[in-house]
């Protein structure tokens, strides 16, 4: 695909001046769940939706969303329903595969919400590290904050609430999503520009920028021979290796990222990322 990943044009376009409303937002998602009605119409379960997947298929402002990333795609057995481990991106797993019980179609429409909800507002509905992560995904704990979300229309989050439904059985699945009027009934759809969410997504996808740089820095020999310092003596076991490091520093990211968009009702939270031993060896604080 010549065209960007779709958070990332997103803000390029606004940047250039373009509206991006949840009218544009509605276009966006519509195209993704046709593309994904298509899988489940021939009992292809996508399992790992995220904003990496989602292509522009040209350079062309009228460029057509297209789906990607299919690497643990699969086709469904005879009862419609998968068994096994978890699968796909922590962030944008369902709560079934979390907690490891057979799954069907409704994986893809979870992440679907959570694409969705991202695309609505700016940032992900889910965040920190682990296990942390999964409680709130188990639980469905996500927070919509008024900033960006008093502006956006009670069908979108209708539509989101639906997608982001806990009970597989009882989740909006990609037919009735495409005839839910957010979707459907394009006349009606606000046309506002959405200036909080693109601010959020700029926020969003600098981290991701950043995350994909140290992934990329240390795949590089050249670290290897520049940067040979010992590890830190609270280092220990696995954590020595490359694998280890970068891991003790995206989740520290994640916990940073948590801190800084924590609530008052977070506090037993806050105090725990607070007390982590290993982000004070990265941040040097005592």
């Amino acid at each position: 695909m010549d065209g960007a990943d779709l958070c990332f044009e997103i803000v390029k376009r606004a940047v250039d001046g373009f509206v991006y409303s949840e009218a544009v937002a509605s276009h966006y998602i519509r195209q993704i769940l046709e593309a994904l009605h298509y899988c489940h119409a021939n009992n292809i379960v996508h399992r790992d939706l995220k904003p990496h997947c989602v292509l522009l298929a040209s350079k062309e402002n009228s460029a057509p969303v297209k789906l990607g990333g299919f690497g643990v795609a699969m086709q469904l057995p005879e009862d419609g329903k998968i068994s096994g481990g978890r699968v796909g991106t922590p962030q944008y797993m369902a709560p079934e595969v979390i907690k490891r019980e057979p799954y069907g179609k409704a994986v893809d429409m979870w992440g679907c919400g959570v694409l969705s909800f991202i695309l609505l507002s700016g940032y992900p509905p889910f965040c920190g590290t682990k296990e942390r992560l999964y409680d709130l995904i188990v639980k469905g704990s996500y927070f919509m904050r008024p900033k960006q979300w008093n502006s956006l229309s009670t069908l979108a989050k209708d539509l989101i609430n639906r997608m982001l439904e806990l009970d597989p059985e009882k989740r909006i699945t990609v037919e009735e999503a495409l005839e839910h009027p957010w979707i459907k009934d394009k006349r009606n759809i606000p046309k506002v520009h959405l200036h909080e969410t693109v601010e959020e997504l700029k926020k969003f996808n600098a981290r991701r920028k950043l995350k994909g740089a140290i992934m990329a820095a240390v795949s590089s020999s050249k670290w290897t021979s520049f940067y040979n310092d010992p590890p830190p003596p609270d280092i220990e076991g696995d954590d020595v290796t490359s694998a280890g490091a970068v891991s003790q520093v995206l989740d520290s990211l994640e916990e940073i990222q948590c801190l800084a968009d924590s609530t008052e009702d977070e506090k037993e939270f806050v105090e725990s990322v607070l007390q982590d031993t290993k982000l004070h060896s990265l941040l040097n604080v005592s």
